[in-house]
């Protein structure tokens, strides 16, 4: 099962943001207020999921846990205003605060989704012909931009690489993120 990890250097506010996970159904697999929680609870919960952090941790800058923690961990980065220029820069998806509660949600979900098996729905409409799957992508990736802070060549490779990771057409990965 996929859990999710809250860290932020506030506990109240990384609490907050775990209990509003668990008031739309989510389970929250922990709650941290520094980097090495974080990688300690990580390396105990190795099946993945998602991380939710802000950039600055009690004990360091968090823009470098996905390097160390590995691929089994999609990372959503709590961004300041005044870090707002860094976000290109990540390689992760971010979201600037003041945070969105519907955004907050589709993106953790969204990721959630993706570690899943493909909907028979979604095989079938890609399989039948249904769906033009270029502009599928192109959807999938103006969304990322928009609700996320990617710019293009990052979500290209988001949906890419989540393809590529799950044995998934990227159309199929594209539908995935627009139902999110």
């Amino acid at each position: 099962m996929s859990s999710i990890i809250v860290a932020n250097s506030s506990p109240d506010y990384a609490k907050r943001i775990a209990a509003l996970f668990r008031s739309s159904g989510l389970y929250v697999g922990g709650v941290c207020v520094s980097g090495a929680q974080l990688m300690d609870f990580a390396h105990r919960h190795y099946l993945g999921g998602v991380a939710v952090c802000s950039v600055k941790l009690k004990d360091m800058m968090a823009v470098n846990l996905p390097h160390i923690i590995g691929q089994n961990y999609d990372f959503v980065y709590l961004v300041s205003p005044n870090f707002a220029g860094i976000c290109s820069s990540l390689n992760a998806t971010s979201l600037i605060m003041p945070i969105n509660r519907v955004n907050l949600l589709s993106t953790v979900n969204m990721f959630l989704n993706l570690a899943e098996h493909t909907p028979t729905a979604i095989k079938k409409q890609i399989d039948s012909g249904a769906v033009d799957e270029k502009q599928t992508i192109l959807k999938a990736k103006n969304l990322l931009i928009t609700r996320n802070n990617l710019t293009e060549p990052q979500a290209h490779r988001l949906i890419q690489k989540k393809s590529m990771d799950t044995g998934r057409k990227m159309a199929e990965t594209a539908m995935i993120i627009l139902n999110s």
